[in-house]
């Protein structure tokens, strides 16, 4: 078979491996999604690691699926969807048997509810291992694009296993691509994986560009849709405060928000355009018509019990979370106002609005929305955090300061350290809703889902129990890798 030198100059080549990757990343495997076959590794070992271009366009393949609609990046499928449901932060009027299983907290562990997950982290898993390995072994590449493109991979898998473990708990933690190894994984420790992860984030932050942007073909940009050192910084602190390592915590959210080039924006409405200096990274959506696919279904345009469109409105005690005067509120919540018909009153839906741009558009159009992945506001909430449990009670507060005046808010008045690690928690549920997740892991890492989820859940139609705090592994997984475990209560 012939083939012309154009598929493997860029960008074409990284048009035809980021169709490739994609392909497989939503292709699924007889064998499981622990061990996906080789393709993608002989595709890398022949032509992705003997030039610089051809390697460049993998890396940018993995950060396309990212960017992809459909995935638990952004989309219908998202993390921020699900588990807000499943939280306290949406409300589900729609027909959808998943979002209903999310939002009653009844999923089950013989259902697909949790495939969602599962496939995407396993199936890039499998990419990121397998760019790390050609990588690492090959001696065709420039050091300087060696570096940045071994760092992004080994940042994208931290990125991956710290929802892994944060949805699942102990997971199967394949290193490899050896899939015969990969179908036969046990279950690792959470703490182990946390190490992991850490070790990655440490060897991104050396490798990666320090305090600027490279794109996909190595050159300079002010697009922030690459991870850089400070990304990594900005998920080892994330990492440290899950895992209560408070003085490192704080000193990785301090490296991030010392970084000249990262600016909260005292404007709300631009914290979340694709120019925001707020934005550490982001994604590029890459499927036609969208900004960030959360918006199509989180801002309300119709009665949500009446269309037929999945719109999902901001559950009431989010609403009430909020103090008067936010101007969070009033720049990121919007307001629906549904006019009576027949036996249904007039009602009033809130909805998250800090994505506006919520209608496809042709392929023309600019996009003006990226998915935020990180944000400098979440550094100021870790550092917050990580300085109350240490008692340095007046940083905390002078960090939540910082937030709040944004917000249009006075000082904190909290004086005690209990006051002020309940004053973070607060900002956090106000500030970063609707956004991956965060509330329901903050829920969860801090000893409180019981608490509030045996409140909420009921008033959702379903029950609470403690064993929900993790989803359940796919049945059809265990089956094939028997040294697999469910989670307990499923």
């Amino acid at each position: 078979m012939k083939l012309t030198k154009n598929i493997f100059s860029a960008p074409g080549f990284r048009r035809c491996m980021s169709f490739i990757l994609i392909l497989l990343s939503i292709t699924g495997c007889k064998k499981g999604l622990l061990d996906v076959g080789p393709q993608v590794g002989a595709v890398d070992a022949q032509n992705a690691y003997t030039s610089n271009g051809t390697a460049q366009s993998i890396l940018a393949g993995i950060f396309d699926i990212m960017g992809a609609t459909g995935s638990f990046y952004h989309g219908q499928n998202s993390i921020s969807l699900l588990m807000g449901l499943s939280a306290d932060e949406l409300v589900n009027y729609s027909s959808s048997v998943v979002y209903g299983q999310f939002f009653t907290n009844s999923l089950s562990g013989q259902g697909n509810n949790s495939n969602y997950f599962w496939s995407t982290i396993y199936q890039q898993l499998y990419n990121c291992n397998a760019a790390i390995a050609g990588l690492t072994s090959s001696t065709a590449l420039t050091p300087a694009v060696k570096n940045q493109l071994l760092g992004e991979a080994k940042f994208a898998r931290a990125y991956i296993y710290f929802y892994a473990i944060n949805l699942y708990g102990d997971m199967a933690m394949p290193l490899t691509t050896d899939y015969l190894t990969n179908n036969s994984l046990a279950r690792t420790p959470k703490a182990q994986i946390y190490q992991q992860i850490i070790q990655d984030l440490k060897d991104a932050q050396g490798l990666l560009s320090d305090a600027k942007y490279q794109n996909g073909t190595g050159g300079s940009t002010t697009d922030r849709l690459r991870p850089n050192k400070q990304a990594a910084l900005a998920m080892l602190a994330r990492v440290y405060l899950y895992t209560g390592d408070w003085a490192n915590a704080e000193t990785q959210a301090s490296s991030v928000i010392s970084t000249s080039i990262y600016v909260l924006e005292p404007n709300l409405n631009q914290v979340f355009l694709k120019a925001s200096r707020e934005t550490i990274w982001a994604l590029q959506p890459i499927t036609t018509g969208y900004n960030n696919a959360d918006a199509y279904t989180l801002v309300v345009t119709a009665s949500p019990a009446s269309t037929v469109l999945t719109q999902l409105p901001l559950n009431q005690t989010l609403v009430n979370a909020f103090e008067s005067g936010d101007a969070r509120f009033t720049n990121w919540v919007g307001q629906y106002n549904a006019a009576a018909t027949g036996t249904t009153p007039a009602t009033t839906y809130y909805y998250a609005y800090k994505y506006k741009a919520n209608t496809t558009f042709g392929s023309s159009a600019p996009v003006t929305e990226w998915p935020v992945e990180l944000r400098l506001a979440e550094q100021y909430l870790i550092r917050a955090e990580a300085r109350a449990q240490q008692n340095n009670l007046d940083g905390a507060k002078s960090d939540l300061n910082v937030i709040r005046s944004r917000a249009s808010l006075a000082a904190v008045t909290a004086s005690t350290q209990t006051d002020v690690i309940a004053a973070v928690a607060h900002e956090r549920q106000v500030e970063l809703f609707t956004e991956w997740g965060h509330r329901w892991f903050d829920l969860k890492r801090t000893g409180k889902i019981d608490a509030v989820m045996g409140v909420e859940t009921p008033k959702k139609g379903g029950t609470w129990a403690a064993y929900k705090a993790l989803v359940p592994i796919p049945a059809s997984e265990i089956l094939i890798d028997h040294n697999l475990t469910q989670n307990p209560g499923y």
